[in-house]
């Protein structure tokens, strides 16, 4: 396991639905919890999408899901009980929610699938980053890595100083078939999906460590 190093939180937030939140807080999780003994879930989602998984799991203690209360007040109790990474699910709509939740989070990962109009759906939670000043970056999620639409998506958010964490997560049958197994897509025989969840996770510790520059690409 890695060295003790302070509690990092991270949500998953995007004013959208269907980006893949839930489906990238559980890979995220799980391959947390391979590197560290302690990893925690909160569902914030009424959708509950990510309960339904823990439990399709069997209730592992590690990552571990903390049911219903998101406040300040729950998540400082969990800090004190010496968890190394906290994954927060948010819901894609209900603004107040997503709101409190950026508001106490360390780093936000915005998942947004390919186009224009998607980024543009999600700048309402850009914004509220920027207001609470809340460090967060892009992930590029069920797309198709080299194609022309993800290219040009991944240049209009590099060229308006976004952060944008790689590699791409494509779209691929393993990471939601996994889901109903309780497993993730870096679990399967996939190795393609296992490779892009280890580089995203190398990518989001660099981030949530302060080792990427603002506008940067891991």
């Amino acid at each position: 396991m890695a060295k003790k190093q302070p509690m990092r939180i991270v949500a998953l937030a995007a004013s959208k639905g269907g980006v893949g939140k839930s489906t990238l807080s559980a890979a995220l999780a799980v391959r947390a919890s391979e590197d560290f003994d302690r990893v925690g879930l909160f569902d914030a989602d009424p959708q509950l999408s990510l309960s339904s998984w823990w439990d399709r799991r069997g209730g592992p203690s590690n990552p571990r899901l903390f049911d219903g209360d998101t406040s300040p007040e729950a998540i400082g109790l969990v800090a004190a009980e010496g968890y190394d990474w906290l994954f927060v699910d948010t819901p894609p709509s209900q603004l107040d929610r997503i709101e409190s939740i950026i508001a106490y989070s360390d780093v936000v990962l915005i998942p947004t699938r390919a186009g224009i109009m998607d980024v543009e759906a999600v700048k309402v939670t850009e914004d509220l980053c920027k207001e609470h000043r809340r460090p967060y970056a892009f992930v590029l999620n069920m797309v198709t890595p080299d194609a022309r639409e993800t290219i040009e998506t991944a240049a209009h958010l590099r060229a308006g100083r976004r952060t944008l964490l790689q590699p791409f997560i494509s779209y691929r049958q393993s990471y939601s078939r996994a889901m109903f197994a309780g497993k993730t897509g870096g679990e399967t025989r996939d190795t393609t999906a296992r490779a892009e969840l280890d580089g995203l996770w190398q990518s989001l510790q660099a981030f949530a460590h302060g080792k990427l520059k603002k506008g940067a690409g891991a």
